[in-house]
């Protein structure tokens, strides 16, 4: 959890889920912004990971917080994942790849969390959401990274 993006997202996720909140994690990995969801007050969270080698360590940072239950993992592809019927979605993945989920989240009523994004996509991303209907609300940033939420 030291990673810029991380920090980023990790602080605006204190700040907006609220307890008995859905929330998707779109691109997992070891599931670290999945478990702080669940001890933020989450009450179910879908960890969407598309890279295999990463499942065995997400389950063992479960067994570490003690968490068994209300947490979903799924190897699936996060640009093939259809369902963004959530409060919350967080997405801590490379630019490339939020790139083509901004659509997908076009007609969802989920606050949407992105990171994974330099300074330098901010104007790019925020004409992407504008095309697509999406308002950057708010925009942190830590070091060259940004975090945004829509």
């Amino acid at each position: 959890g030291h990673h810029e993006t991380t920090w980023l997202m990790l602080r605006q996720m204190m700040k907006h889920i609220k307890s008995g909140m859905s929330v998707l994690d779109l691109g997992s990995g070891s599931g670290i912004l999945s478990i702080a969801a669940i001890k933020l007050g989450a009450e179910k969270v879908d960890a969407v990971e598309n890279d295999t080698d990463c499942e065995s360590n997400f389950n063992e940072n479960l067994q570490l917080n003690h968490i068994e239950e209300n947490i979903h993992y799924y190897n699936d592809d996060a640009l093939t994942w259809g369902n963004f019927n959530y409060n919350i979605i967080l997405a801590n993945i490379n630019r490339n790849i939020i790139e083509e989920l901004i659509p997908k989240f076009r007609g969802t009523k989920a606050k949407v969390i992105l990171s994974g994004l330099l300074k330098t996509d901010y104007r790019f991303i925020e004409s992407k959401c504008n095309v697509n209907k999406l308002k950057v609300t708010e925009k942190i940033s830590k070091g060259e990274w940004i975090c945004l939420v829509l």
